[in-house]
């Protein structure tokens, strides 16, 4: 592969799928806004999905923009994400002959990338401050612009405060924790920013919440550092040169936007709105999803085969995403049985390594004919299918954007992280989805919230009878309001990258910005 003299940037990601899949789209879209080349440097374990993720952000005769950029695998810890050590000694090693104009060593293929002009521009992931650190130390005149993956709304409530001292009077509280009370840097961030209390967290545009209701749902592993993690994204956002974030301006509370905004505008900084960053090609979205779903045969055959039988808009599509699985399956046990009760066609994803399914529950849903249960699902794919009709999500971002960019509404399961904000936001202020209360289990969960003064009860009965009204409701004419509200909101994400487009233009003042 040759790639010609351009602007060259530097793409780096470490840590979750959901932040690595905008950040494909970004890349594509500065290839052909600026011709530039582009170096994509992820963890091994997510090396082929990203090579696969690239090329979907390309169409047919556009092979020399899509090999203008180059993915290269870093080394990573293979148990542990959060263990930064291994993988910032990669990144360290790659950062270094990139700056060089050496070629560069891909971990994953073990084969040697042609070397390019040293690049300007550095753009990480949120939570790539090990990256960043990296990248000062090295290349101090890089410029580093950081992606936003969540909800501007979320990211104040789950990383902030974002005020003027903000940064400082965190750092301030962890230094006095360790001083009296003796706690470690790991111990006083996972209090600060991982543990549930009584405060109440106050988000601009959303209605006021307790700080326990975002932990509705016990976690399947303990995560230490946790805390730590947050606290560097809260560092970043304060220390990089300029700010994007992958989401529109009609999921978000204005109150909400023009917070974060008025706290950049401090540092003479912009708030880059970016749009829902999925791909996009030439010979259509309709005839993608096709593709997408015909590599997997029985999915493709079942839902063709729901569409026949029971219609459009008919079937319910369930994910928790490719890690979050609840303490308590016997609640999803529950939910499928309610389904095949009502006669209700679904497709359940069961891509996380906690996911274990009982072979009388496997056994009923074969025998039921309308569920399949598959270890992996193309899941824009599914969402843009004629059959689906409802999307059962933990509210993670990425999975309500893909929801808006197909105009299926959803129903929430939110476990932890950005997810209980997404939930109440898509609940109480877009009227596009149901939250279910009731599933609930941690003892955080189970105690009152504040936007309803009621306390979920947590029992098998409550939890059936939530769900069957839920269901109810949402193959009724709620569900028909609903739907129209998120399919409202799907026409204009999908007009703002079109010539002229508010997300089009700002990527042009992004890259403006940074000299691109």
């Amino acid at each position: 592969m040759t790639i010609g003299p351009a602007s060259h940037i530097v793409v780096a990601v470490h840590l979750g799928w959901g932040h690595a899949r905008p950040l494909c789209a970004f890349a594509a879209r500065v290839v052909k806004l600026r011709g530039a080349a582009v170096t994509f440097l992820t963890a091994t374990s997510m090396y082929d999905q990203t090579v696969k993720e690239v090329a979907r952000n390309f169409a047919e005769g556009e092979d020399a923009l899509c090999a203008r950029i180059r993915v290269a695998g870093l080394a990573a810890h293979a148990t542990d994400m959060l263990d930064t050590d291994v993988v910032s000694a990669a990144f360290d090693a790659q950062l270094q002959r990139i700056l060089a104009g050496q070629p560069v060593l891909c971990a994953k293929t073990e084969t040697s990338l042609p070397a390019l002009a040293p690049p300007s521009v550095l753009v990480l992931d949120m939570c790539g401050h090990h990256f960043f650190e990296s990248a000062r130390r090295l290349g101090p005149a890089l410029r580093v612009v950081v992606s936003v993956p969540p909800s501007v709304f979320s990211l104040l409530g789950v990383t902030g405060p974002y005020k003027p001292g903000g940064q400082r009077e965190v750092h301030d509280r962890i230094e006095r924790m360790m001083r009296e009370n003796g706690k470690t840097p790991m111990e006083a961030a996972k209090e600060i920013f991982d543990t549930p209390n009584d405060g109440v967290l106050d988000i601009p545009g959303l209605p006021p919440m307790y700080v326990y209701e975002g932990y509705p749902q016990e976690p399947m592993i303990d995560l230490p550092a946790g805390g730590l993690v947050l606290l560097r994204c809260l560092d970043l956002i304060y220390e990089c040169d300029a700010v994007f974030s992958c989401s529109i301006a009609a999921l978000e509370p204005p109150e909400a936007l023009q917070a974060f905004t008025e706290f950049l505008a401090l540092t003479s900084r912009k708030l880059h709105l970016l749009g829902l960053l999925m791909p996009e090609t030439s010979v259509g979205e309709e005839a993608d999803a096709k593709r997408e779903i015909e590599k997997s045969p029985e999915i493709a055959s079942f839902m063709d085969g729901v569409l026949q039988k029971h219609g459009e808009c008919s079937l319910v599509y369930i994910s928790f995403g490719s890690v979050y699985w609840t303490t308590k399956p016997e609640h999803v046990w529950i939910f499928l049985d309610i389904l095949m009760e009502r006669n209700l066609p679904f497709i359940m994803a069961r891509a996380s390594p906690f996911s274990v399914i009982p072979e009388e529950v496997t056994a009923k849903i074969k025998a039921s004919g309308i569920g399949l249960v598959a270890p992996w699902a193309p899941q824009q794919a599914i969402l843009e299918h004629p059959a689906t009709g409802w999307f059962v999500t933990h509210a993670g971002f990425n999975g309500v954007t893909e929801a808006v960019y197909a105009g299926v509404p959803m129903i929430c399961w939110p476990f932890s992280a950005d997810q209980p904000l997404n939930a109440v936001q898509m609940t109480e202020n877009l009227d596009v989805a149901y939250e279910l209360l009731e599933v609930r289990n941690s003892a955080s969960g189970l105690k009152p919230l504040r936007r309803t003064g009621k306390a979920p009860v947590g029992t098998p009965e409550a939890l059936r009878a939530e769900m069957r009204a839920v269901l109810a409701e949402a193959f009724g004419e709620d569900g028909v309001r609903k739907r129209r509200n998120i399919r409202k909101l799907r026409e204009g994400a999908r007009e703002l990258w079109k010539d002229g487009g508010e997300a089009r233009r700002a990527a042009e003042e992004l890259l403006n910005d940074v000299a691109m």
